[in-house]
């Protein structure tokens, strides 16, 4: 399967030069240097590489995903898988895990929706035929799918991903389907609640309290008596709970679990409803997330992250942009640019340092992310690759047909 380049660059950092690379800043009122500082500031599908010292400050930039599991950095991709017909254009999606270290790729999450919608087609139109590398569909086919997965913040060896999919079948209206999920970087599969919250934990109770939170949202939904408590109203038949549908955020600091009931058909009814999150203590991978992710101002203005002598902060504008910059510990500051929201997390390097075989892996890994391009080609699943993400659609059924749970009444 051919590795697609990331889609876009969820931070930029303005500062940069068009390589990347470059002097990012040095104190414009002071002569004074930095404070040693080394690590990586990550968000979305960007990754920047921020060294500073007696030299000033440098930044590397790439359109990398990046997590640290365990002490080891992985590169994380979408990729898109072809499962076309003649008469069908279907685009699934499949995540990747690649060892910055070794280069070996693991598939830790393949969409089953697509998939499904390949096999019904060729069901019902024996004659057609898959296409080729070479090939594309029909300019007008009688089906259409398209998956868009995007990956959220990485907590630990959990990561977030929302999942949307646009199905438009002959003679039917466009319809859509989204919902949400964690993927176990250690495991390499979709992560279950109890996986998040950890064992000795009381699944039962986070259980009630997402139902708490349910009856909560349909209960604010039915009592409204305006246009649009009526239409809103109306939609919740298009909308399932399903308990593997959730997200990992945090909640003052601390972390949490927001659900999100999936939505089928047209319009609005294709996205998800969320619920209220629900604090879950701190399991045990907590202590490791905790120390790449800031502390908010109780005003939301600014994140702080807090490391040894330093701290890098980031002041939000109302231009939707952050003021990014290095403060040592006599709160001089020095700033390294503006930055585009989100940023989620930072991974140090300098305490505790990184050995030379890990540093000599992220410097490879950045300047590979760098040549990626911008381009967006669909890849091509040969007969081997589709045999591996046969078995993957073998151990996880339950993903092609989301299952449905009646929404209770208030």
């Amino acid at each position: 399967m051919m590795r697609q380049p990331l889609r876009r660059w969820a931070v930029s950092l303005l500062l940069l030069g068009a390589a990347g690379c470059g002097d990012a800043a040095r104190s414009a009122s002071t002569q004074l240097a930095p404070p040693a500082a080394e690590f990586v500031l990550a968000g979305g599908d960007s990754a920047f590489w921020v060294t500073s010292g007696g030299g000033g400050v440098r930044v590397k930039g790439a359109p990398l995903a990046l997590a640290r599991v365990g002490g080891r950095f992985f590169e994380l991709y979408v990729v898109d898988v072809d499962e076309s017909f003649q008469g069908a254009d279907l685009v699934g999606q499949a995540v990747y895990r690649r060892d910055l270290r070794t280069g070996d790729s693991l598939l830790v999450f393949r969409d089953t929706l697509v998939p499904h919608l390949a096999r019904e087609y060729a069901r019902l139109h024996p004659a057609d035929h898959r296409i080729g590398a070479d090939e594309a569909p029909d300019d007008e086919p009688l089906w259409r799918a398209t998956a868009t997965l995007d990956l959220g913040a990485e907590h630990g060896s959990f990561v977030s991903y929302t999942l949307h999919t646009d199905v438009e079948r002959e003679n039917e209206p466009l319809w859509h389907t989204s919902r949400r999920g964690v993927l176990d970087l250690t495991r390499g599969r979709p992560a279950s609640l109890a996986d998040v919250i950890g064992a000795g934990a009381d699944l039962a109770a986070v259980e009630r309290r997402r139902d708490d939170a349910l009856r909560t949202a349909v209960d604010s939904v039915r009592t409204r008596r305006d246009e649009r408590g009526a239409k809103a109203s109306a939609m919740l038949s298009h909308y399932h709970l399903d308990p593997a549908s959730f997200s990992i955020t945090t909640v003052e600091g601390s972390p949490a679990i927001a659900f999100a009931l999936p939505g089928s058909g047209q319009g609005d009814a294709g996205h998800v409803l969320p619920l209220a999150p629900i604090r879950i203590g701190e399991p045990i991978w907590w202590r490791d997330a905790a120390s790449s992710l800031p502390v908010a101002s109780a005003d939301g203005g600014r994140d702080v992250w807090r490391h040894g002598s330093y701290e890098v902060v980031i002041r939000y504008e109302s231009t939707g942009d952050a003021r990014l910059s290095l403060r040592d510990s006599t709160s001089r500051e020095w700033p390294l640019g503006r930055v585009s929201v989100p940023v989620s997390r930072i991974y140090w390097l300098d305490h505790p340092g990184l050995d030379a075989d890990t540093r000599r892996a992220l410097s490879r890994a950045f300047e590979e992310a760098s040549a990626y391009g911008e381009g967006s080609a669909i890849a091509y699943v040969d007969r081997a690759a589709r045999a591996r993400l046969a078995r993957y659609d073998a151990a996880t059924p339950g993903l092609a047909r989301l299952p449905r749970h009646p929404i209770p009444d208030p």
